[in-house]
């Protein structure tokens, strides 16, 4: 099963998650492929709706540290919306709200570009 699923918004590439938890390495590990092949192919607007996540594990984070740095080797855009509270706080103690983009919800995200 996919663990992400894709929608577009004008130009920019909406990605939604299919499973609140990343916990097993093997979903974590497919996740962040997911995530990577839209990077590579070519993509160059992207928004993670966070909606759904309520949990990441630090093996799932530093998924998304690795997309950061693909996302800038690409030359490409990314921003975070809808992050639950929980998640907020994750960000926050590993300071990870410095590095993302993040706004409070899809409108703001899309109007961000």
């Amino acid at each position: 099963m996919e663990k992400i699923s894709l929608s577009q918004n004008g130009d920019v590439t909406v990605v939604a998650f299919s499973q609140p938890k990343f916990l097993d390495d093997g979903d974590i590990q497919q996740m962040g492929d997911e995530l990577f092949e839209v990077v590579d192919s070519g993509v160059k607007r992207i928004l993670l709706d966070m909606s759904t996540v309520q949990f990441l594990s630090s093996a799932a984070l530093n998924r998304f540290i690795m997309l950061h740095k693909r996302v800038q080797k690409a030359g490409s855009a990314l921003r975070l919306v809808s992050v639950t509270p929980e998640i907020e706080k994750i960000f926050a103690i590993t300071r990870l709200n410095t590095l993302f983009s993040i706004h409070p919800d899809l409108p703001s995200g899309l109007a961000s570009y």
